[in-house]
């Protein structure tokens, strides 16, 4: 029986960019069809994802082989020029008006809103998932300005609200409208699986021109200001060591001011900048210590998988990478003693001693590589699905006639991810 066959109706996942469809909703796309529904996509395939294009061509084969309906939508990244909003805004209109969706799963923050405005117009339901607000503690006042009142007054419109991290989940409560608010951490991980490498640590140096004795340092994200790869630079510059080396998987607009930098601080030869990657086992067997420098995150993938991969990581000290490690920043008191693996966004002097004290001690990697795996396990890819479909069976629940069905969903509190607190 193919998708939707069972009266359920359509369902609209939209995002502003296709690469949050391919990294974050390819599970909630099954789930949906495994539930009856029939999924519809609309994103911009052409512009702003942090994926390749190969992957973009990739990704939406793929929805064609899972009947997934997928349509270009121009929406941009930012607001401005605000031109392209209301362009947005228009098709998306056009495309509601041609389309009876019972309701509507949107992401990213121009996208929401647009989502949320439309929907609205034609009084249909929202879940809308914040990937992490851009006010939080510490933001600019810039933010707060234009993101805050805006997300404050299109909570009125959203049927869910989902949150990734325990502190916009919260946030939310307090002072937000949404009828229901809930806290998921995106899609999850694969946790507790063995990782694949298909090249030995000899062969990925020799690929990239490492000496195999260095010290590597592995980051993953796009190449932004807001992933903050040059405190990294810094940081290496201040260690006086030619012997440490930095691989960061991921592209974007920085690339060629990266490799800029690090020529200013006599680190050309040592920055290796390799793009987008798809199969990332390759870098989490073979590099040594983990580094996550970004000024804002919801809640990061990237610094999950690490974790759930044992490597040891070493973080800035925000939002989404608390969250993660925990209160103990990465290593708590009984396994690595009071080290705390976390430093400011802006700090390269803290980032470099940590480092330097990561790679003078073997046996403290090991034992925050051991914390890692084991802090993953809450994220795991198959509770983070189950609780996905107890949401979407609560929030729609009324288009459902099998109590069987219903009391599942119900009663299912005991497979909650985060309960908020």
């Amino acid at each position: 029986m193919s998708a939707g066959e069972n009266g359920k109706g359509k369902v609209l996942m939209l995002s502003s960019v296709a690469s949050m469809i391919d990294q974050f909703n390819m599970p909630n796309i099954r789930l949906l069809q495994e539930m009856g529904y029939e999924v519809h996509v609309a994103c911009n395939f052409k512009e702003g994802s942090t994926c390749s294009d190969g992957r973009i061509e990739d990704l939406q084969e793929r929805l064609r082989s899972m009947h997934v309906v997928w349509r270009q939508w121009d929406c941009p990244r930012t607001i401005c020029p605000v031109v392209k909003c209301i362009r947005a805004l228009r098709q998306l209109w056009k495309l509601t008006g041609k389309q009876r969706y019972a309701w509507i799963h949107c992401h990213s923050p121009v996208g929401g809103a647009i989502a949320r405005i439309v929907a609205h117009g034609r009084n249909i339901r929202v879940i809308y998932t914040a990937h992490g607000f851009h006010f939080y503690k510490g933001a600019p006042v810039k933010n707060w300005l234009l993101y805050y009142p805006a997300e404050k007054l299109l909570s009125y419109w959203t049927e869910v609200l989902l949150t990734v991290n325990r502190e916009d989940y919260r946030f939310a409560k307090r002072n937000f409208h949404a009828k229901k608010v809930y806290c998921v951490p995106g899609t999850g991980v694969r946790t507790g699986r063995a990782l694949h490498s298909n090249r030995s640590r000899r062969e990925l140096c020799s690929l990239f021109h490492i000496p195999e004795s260095a010290w590597v340092l592995l980051s993953v994200g796009e190449l932004t200001p807001r992933k903050n790869h040059r405190l990294v630079l810094e940081a290496m510059a201040l260690m006086k060591r030619t012997d440490v080396y930095y691989v960061v998987c991921g592209q974007g607009e920085l690339c060629r001011q990266l490799r800029t930098e690090a020529g200013r601080y006599g680190l050309a030869d040592r920055l290796r900048l390799v793009g987008f990657r798809e199969h990332l086992d390759d870098f989490y067997c073979n590099c040594d210590i983990f580094v996550f420098p970004s000024v804002q995150e919801g809640l990061p993938v990237a610094l999950m998988e690490a974790m759930a991969a044992g490597m040891p990581c070493v973080v800035s000290d925000i939002r989404g990478n608390r969250e993660l490690l925990g209160d103990a920043g990465g290593c708590d008191d009984d396994m690595c003693g009071a080290v705390d693996v976390r430093f400011a966004h802006d700090d390269a002097a803290s980032l470099c001693g940590i480092l330097l004290r990561m790679m003078e001690d073997a046996d403290l990697r090991r034992r925050c590589a051991a914390y890692n795996r084991n802090a993953s396990a809450r994220y795991d890819i198959h509770a983070v699905r189950r609780e996905m479909r107890r949401i979407y069976g609560l929030s729609i629940e009324r288009e459902f006639q099998d109590e069987d069905v219903k009391r599942a969903y119900q009663k299912s509190e005991n497979h909650r991810v985060f309960d908020g607190r």
